[in-house]
């Protein structure tokens, strides 16, 4: 019952977010004129732009949340995320090796960039997970450290690779490296939601590992779990979820510590819970987010892009939570 009603309110907010980013935006849009009239300007702006981007921004949300509710349950720590361990920077590094090769272009490129941006994500996560094992057990503060040496090294490829690009996919590469939020074409976000489908079922699956893994390894290897093939499976669901979202939206980062930290306070610590809410609340989170970047500096004439405004935002979040906590290195 309780998971019932968290996710109906999930939804609820999922769905009041997804209403607001097609009602409100740059351009007043009359909903009955849009409906009653295909031809007309409303409807233009409302099937052309808005509902893909909202719908955009509702996918990549639920794919980095739950996948920063997975990392903090791997590694007990709630700084753990994405962005900050360097999953999402090799997944860029592969997504800009794919743009600029041109292996993201047409039809095929929307089923394909994902599968690079997976690859960056796996081997970004397996060098973190090979060098924070000290002793043969993973120390999650080591972790943490590895992915911004990772972060770091992912951002000289990427100007590596721009530099040796063409003009034009270079041009490409960095607009999308901002992590931003467009129309696209629904062959693409079809893409996506099945990578984040199958990303977030996989997760689902390892719900329960995920709670064990909150006591500890040697408690969780008490009950049944076995640790090391639970935690390789989690990382690899995880950077799955990454890679989709980074491949069509580019990095945008503290996704995945904003939306789960706020409901685990809220929720509470099991994950068969904070799962389903973290990926219905994370999309809303991204589309409010994008919203608030389309109207926040409208009266300077520009629109910064979505990954702007949430490293804005959770910059200091990720600080806050830094502070609050106190060098801790468990929940």
């Amino acid at each position: 019952m309780r998971l019932l009603r968290v996710t109906a309110l999930s939804v609820l907010a999922l769905v009041g977010a997804i209403a607001a980013g097609l009602g409100i935006g740059v351009e007043h849009v009359d909903l009955r004129r849009a409906f009653a009239d295909r031809g007309s300007t409303d409807a233009a702006i409302l099937f052309g732009t808005r509902v893909t981007r909202v719908l955009l921004g509702a996918a990549v949300g639920a794919a980095l949340a739950p996948a920063g509710v997975a990392f903090q349950a791997l590694l007990r720590n709630p700084l753990a995320d994405p962005y900050v361990l360097g999953v999402a920077g090799g997944a860029a590094v592969a997504g800009t090796l794919a743009i600029v090769l041109g292996a993201a272009a047409g039809v095929l490129g929307a089923w394909t960039l994902p599968v690079w941006a997976f690859g960056g994500a796996l081997a970004s996560i397996a060098l973190v997970f090979a060098f924070s094992r000290v002793r043969g057990r993973l120390v999650p503060n080591v972790a943490l450290l590895c992915g911004v040496v990772v972060n770091a090294l992912s951002g000289a490829l990427i100007v590596a690779i721009r530099l040796i690009a063409s003009p034009n996919a270079a041009h490409e590469a960095l607009y999308w490296l901002t992590g931003s939020l467009g129309a696209v074409e629904p062959g693409r976000l079809l893409a996506l939601a099945a990578y984040v489908v199958f990303g977030l079922g996989a997760l689902l699956s390892m719900a329960v590992p995920m709670n064990a893994f909150s006591l500890g390894d040697e408690a969780a290897h008490a009950v049944g779990v076995d640790t090391e093939r639970a935690r390789r499976a989690n990382f690899v669901a995880a950077s799955l979820l990454t890679g989709a979202a980074v491949a069509f939206a580019g990095p945008i980062g503290f996704v995945g510590i904003i939306v789960p930290h706020v409901l685990r306070g809220l929720l509470g610590p099991d994950h068969r819970v904070l799962l389903v809410a973290s990926a219905l609340c994370g999309g809303a989170f991204v589309v409010l987010a994008d919203l608030a970047a389309r109207l926040a500096f409208l009266a300077l004439g520009t629109e910064p892009t979505v990954g702007v405004l949430t490293a804005l935002v959770g910059a200091p979040f990720f600080l806050f939570v830094l502070r609050r906590r106190g060098g801790e290195r468990v929940f």
